[in-house]
Formats: C-alpha cells, sequence, structure tokens
C-alpha cells in the first residue's frame, strides 16, 4: 500500500467544506464512515462503507485532511440521501 500511496498527489489547497452536521449524521447513520491514515507527513481518506474501504486518490496535508472529510460528507448526503431530494 505504501507504494501505491508514493503516487499520488498532495493536495495543498486550502478546501471551503460546509460543516453540515446533518450530512454528517445522515453519512454514519447510513454505514458511511470517513477517517485520515497517515502515509509520511500527509494523509490520505479512507471511505469505508459495508465493509468496502475505497482510499481517496490524492493525498492531503495535516491542515486539509479534515476538511477534505467535511466535503465528502457533504457530497454522499447530496448525492444519496433521498429525502432530501424530495
Amino acid at each position: 500500500m505504501q507504494g501505491r500511496a508514493s503516487n499520488k498527489t498532495v493536495e495543498k489547497k486550502k478546501i471551503a467544506p460546509e460543516y453540515n452536521l446533518d450530512a454528517i449524521s445522515w453519512c454514519i447513520n447510513n454505514g458511511y464512515k470517513l477517517y485520515p491514515k497517515p502515509i509520511g507527513k500527509n494523509f490520505i481518506i479512507i471511505l469505508e462503507y459495508k465493509g468496502t474501504k475505497a482510499e481517496s486518490e490524492k493525498m492531503y496535508t495535516k491542515t486539509n485532511w479534515s476538511d477534505k472529510i467535511w466535503q465528502t460528507y457533504e457530497h454522499i448526503y447530496k448525492t444519496k440521501c433521498l429525502e432530501r431530494k424530495q
């Protein structure tokens, strides 16, 4: 896994997420879990859903990994929450 991570680019830009607690609550209650995994001085984001794990395509710094998690929860909520779409 270390070899695959070294091929990833590091996202250094500031990410401006919406801090939506409803989105995170919905995602967690519906089986989505996001967390950082350290790779050297940077981090990849792991998305876990129903026992399946996927890694982010990019790596993130210690200052922007948490914003990427917020942003990803919001994206999942906007695309998967059927109650929200009605």
